[in-house]
């Protein structure tokens, strides 16, 4: 059989990925330099831009610095503040006296979990445990499905596929009082309005789609993330 009869050998699929991945970051890490190289000379020019102004009295120093904080405000607001977003949450020592229970059971066939689209940061220990899938492209919130679903929810049974080792968040969570899910509580009647507007799709999340009041750890600094909670064995 001469090489020209030889049957063409097939690439290593796995070899094949692994080189992608490799050309991949390659090129992310010369796109982020080349990036990171004009927004350090973009910042060189506007602070040395508002150190002239400052300094003939065109504008004062307390002027700039309300007006950047408007603006970062405004981002903030709109879901667009730069950076990578990474978060970790820090659960309060209070947390667990909010708590009020509900029968999940028995309003799962009204609300199918809705409360499982809530959207959250993990905390460090969570994250390191392992059991509980945090979202690639939010570092280091829940992950959510396409239709906005935790990935852990049963879409049959609307139950937590990891109960036992769920989010301190989720345990704590409870929609009695979270008037963003129900219209009113006792009739079991959903606030399908504002389900619809905010937990139809996945990320960005607006601050208001969070689960419960919480203090976050970010990448500079520590705020104060003052909204409501969610889910139970049912969620």
């Amino acid at each position: 059989m001469s090489i020209e009869e030889l049957p063409n050998p097939q690439p290593d699929r796995l070899a094949q990925v692994e080189r992608q991945v490799e050309r991949g970051s390659l090129f992310t890490h010369t796109a982020l330099s080349t990036s990171a190289e004009r927004l350090y000379e973009t910042e060189a020019m506007i602070l040395g831009l508002i150190d002239t102004l400052v300094g003939k009295g065109v504008v004062a120093e307390r002027e700039v610095a309300d007006a950047a904080k408007s603006v970062r405000d405004a981002l903030h607001e709109r879901g667009e503040a730069t950076g990578a977003g990474l978060v970790l949450r820090v659960d309060g020592e209070d947390d667990k006296d909010r708590f009020t229970p509900v029968d999940c059971a028995a309003r799962m066939h009204v609300c199918r979990a809705v409360c499982c689209k809530l959207h959250f940061a993990l905390s460090a220990d969570e994250i390191e445990g392992g059991k509980v899938k945090w979202d690639l492209g939010q570092p280091y919130h829940i992950r959510q499905e396409a239709d906005g679903t935790c990935t852990h929810n049963d879409r049959v049974t609307g139950n937590c596929g990891i109960y036992s080792d769920r989010p301190q968040i989720c345990r704590t969570y409870s929609c009695a009082n979270d008037n963003r899910i129900w219209k009113d509580f006792d009739g079991m009647v959903l606030n399908q309005e504002w389900i619809d507007e905010n937990l139809g799709k996945v990320a960005p999340r607006l601050r208001a789609t969070a689960m419960i009041p919480l203090r976050v750890v970010t990448q500079r600094t520590s705020r104060t993330d003052a909204e409501s909670s969610t889910p139970s064995e049912a969620s």
